[in-house]
Parts: structure tokens; C-alpha cells; sequence
């Protein structure tokens, strides 16, 4: 292993133990070359190569523009401050938000806390240095949406955590990490929520693990169809608290069913390929008696095609769905959105509204876990 990857595993290492700060890549799937940074709340000063080169008010607005590989210019509304390969907007105070827009978008987007601003490939780099809580509440409005229960938006708080907390190491190589895509966790800045932002101070530093006191790899998705599934069903790896479990809460909600219709021809096309790649089955076990809900494989002519390529193949809502074949055409009637591993959140909104709190919401989904503070784990 490099040194410097070392190095920065060892940074990661402290950082979790005794910091609640995360740095996110935001704007990670965009390219620009400007961005317009305005504070709007606290305090901020700001950093250029590590030297303070201005104080920055709520009155303060900031164009900052790549000029090639390494070096940014730095203007306000009056002057052309300098030039730097390194730019840091530190907050001072309980509470410090910034506003940002790239010049390539159309509306600007609300962040808490810090940001580190690099020149990559006469692009600008974009590193959120956020509070862990402050992260949470903006994740779950992404990933929940509005207008749903408090009491969900605690389930949600808690799975994000755990998520986060879990996946630190993930971009430690590329200088940060998390990114704010749907590889890591969806983030778009921060909410005005209120019940997201009370949801999350309830919760402050819940996380869960299992039974070694781990944090687990807190999957959810989005409808299971009324039935979730093992984790190595999906990612080869069995996981004791991520089991298979019926779930009728979820099953009258609006992803539970889909449909998708395919040419006769081309999916007779489809299957004769993927065939073509592989042996076939010579177990005695009679896989068409296996209910489609806990179907992995599907079975034709001797050949075991894994339902999780179909679904990529045909960017289907699940693996979960039955066939039915007319003249020409063969129509997929599915159930369920997402992976099915783990916590359903259709399901999970449903208990909520119907009176469940979240500590049993979060039991039924995960077996034998645990709720604790994180910083139990590092004391």
C-alpha cells in the first residue's frame, strides 16, 4: 500500500474516533469551471493557501473561477482578490450556512458548515466539510422526500447515520469521503425541514450494529413487493441481520406493482444469449416451485439466469415479478422497487403513520441489531 494512502487511512482513523465532521464530494457527476459562493448565516472567514486572505459577512458574494489545472481566481463584487491553488471558507459560530451555484445551474443550493475548494483538470473540485448531524438531516430529505411522518424521518436519520458512519473509508483515496450520489448517499445540502431537523436532534448519534457491536451495512430500498430478501441474495455475502422477512406493510403503497412489456423476439433473443454463457442446472431441486418472491434464479430450459442481471439488463423495478406471454409480446408483472435487502421504506412510512415508533420499525426490518450512541464505539 502507498504511503500516502496510509497516511490517509490513519487520518480517517482519528477523525472517526474523535471528530463529528464529514467531507463530502458535492457536484461530484458535474463539471464546471465557476462557482458563486454567497454566506448567509454565521461567520466565515476565508483561506487561500492556508493564509486568511478575508473576512466574509452574509453582505460578502464570492465568483471563483479555474484558470487551469491547479490555480483559482477569487473575485468579490469589487476587486479580483488573487490567485490560489487552495480555497477554504472556515465558519465561526453555532451556525454557518453558504449558499452555492455553479455557473452551469439554474438554481443554488443551501450548505452547512465548511467547504475546500481545488482545481482539478480546469474544473472546480467541491469538498462540503460538515457536521455528521448537519450531513444526516440533508441526506434524509434526499432520500426521504417530504411529507412524511416524523417518526419515519428518525428511521431515516438513524440508517443514514449508520450508513455514513460505515462507508467512511469508501473515497478515502481520492481525497475525501463520501460522495453525494446514490453510490454513497444522495445529498443536495441542507433542508429547512423542521421535522427532518427535529427528527435528527431526537436522534442525535444513534446508529445500529449487530451483535459484535459492528455497524451494520444498513441497506434499505424502496418497496420489497411484501417480501425482503437475504443480502446474499443480491451481493453474495450472508449478513445475520439482514434476513429475509415477510412485510404486508408495504404492499398496498404506490411502488409495490409493475409492469413492463418486452417483444416476443427480443426476449427469446435475451434468454438464448445469456444460455449461451452458461452450464446447465443438474440439481434435482424443482425451481419452479419456489415462490417468486424469494426467487434469485430464473429458470428456462434447463438454465439458471440470475434474476439480479435480468433486472439490470432490463432496468427493472425489482427481481421480484411473474411472466405471462401473448402472441407477440411477453409482459413482466412485478412487485416491489429497489433491491429488497433490508429496511422497506414504503413499508417503514406505512408503520409510522399507522403508530409504530422507530425502534420497532427498525427491528422488524433488521434482525438482532442493536441502537446505540456512536461514540460508545470509540471511547
Amino acid at each position: 500500500m502507498k504511503r500516502g494512502l496510509l497516511s490517509a487511512l490513519f487520518t480517517f482513523a482519528i477523525s472517526l474516533a474523535y471528530a463529528t465532521t464529514v467531507s463530502i464530494h458535492i457536484y461530484s457527476d458535474k463539471t464546471f469551471s465557476s462557482v458563486i459562493i454567497a454566506p448567509v448565516t454565521g461567520n466565515y472567514v476565508l483561506m487561500g493557501n492556508d493564509k486568511r486572505i478575508d473576512s466574509c459577512s452574509t453582505t460578502n458574494v464570492y465568483e471563483i473561477t479555474a484558470l487551469n489545472d491547479t490555480l483559482m481566481q477569487v473575485k468579490n463584487l469589487d476587486r479580483i482578490i488573487g490567485t490560489f491553488s487552495r480555497l477554504y471558507f472556515r465558519g465561526y459560530g453555532a451556525l454557518n450556512q453558504f449558499y452555492l451555484k455553479p455557473t452551469t445551474e439554474k438554481s443554488k443550493r443551501l450548505f452547512d458548515d465548511d467547504i475546500v475548494i481545488t482545481a482539478e483538470k480546469n474544473n472546480l473540485k467541491l469538498l462540503s466539510q460538515v457536521d455528521i448531524e448537519h450531513y444526516v438531516s440533508g441526506v434524509v430529505q434526499s432520500e426521504a422526500g417530504l411529507r412524511k411522518p416524523k417518526e419515519y424521518y428518525k428511521v431515516q436519520a438513524i440508517i443514514c447515520r449508520t450508513y455514513a458512519l460505515n462507508n467512511l473509508a469508501r473515497h478515502i483515496a481520492d481525497g475525501f469521503e463520501l460522495c453525494d450520489l446514490v453510490h454513497c448517499q444522495v445529498y443536495n445540502g441542507e433542508t429547512h425541514n423542521q421535522d427532518i431537523l427535529q427528527a435528527v436532534e431526537e436522534t442525535k448519534g444513534i446508529v445500529l450494529v449487530d451483535a459484535n457491536n459492528q455497524l451494520i451495512n444498513a441497506a434499505f430500498h424502496s418497496n420489497c413487493g411484501g417480501q425482503t430478501i437475504n443480502s446474499e441474495d443480491v451481493w453474495n455475502k450472508p449478513l445475520p441481520y439482514l434476513r429475509a422477512r415477510p412485510d404486508t406493510f408495504c404492499i398496498h403503497q404506490p411502488a409495490a406493482k409493475w409492469e413492463k412489456e418486452i417483444s416476443l423476439k427480443a426476449w427469446k433473443a435475451y434468454l438464448t444469449k445469456k444460455e449461451a454463457t452458461l452450464k446447465k442446472d443438474v440439481s434435482s431441486t424443482d425451481w419452479d416451485t419456489i415462490p417468486a418472491s424469494t426467487r434469485i434464479y430464473l429458470y428456462d430450459k434447463g438454465y439458471l439466469i440470475p434474476l439480479k442481471e435480468i433486472r439490470a439488463d432490463w432496468n427493472l423495478h425489482s427481481t421480484y415479478f411473474l411472466t405471462t406471454t401473448s402472441d407477440d409480446s411477453i409482459t413482466l408483472v412485478g412487485r416491489g422497487y429497489g433491491h429488497r435487502v433490508g429496511l422497506c421504506q414504503e413499508g417503514a412510512i406505512h408503520m409510522s403513520q399507522t403508530g409504530y415508533n422507530y425502534e420497532q420499525i427498525l427491528h422488524f426490518y433488521y434482525n438482532n441489531v442493536q441502537l446505540i450512541n456512536y461514540s460508545i464505539l470509540f471511547n
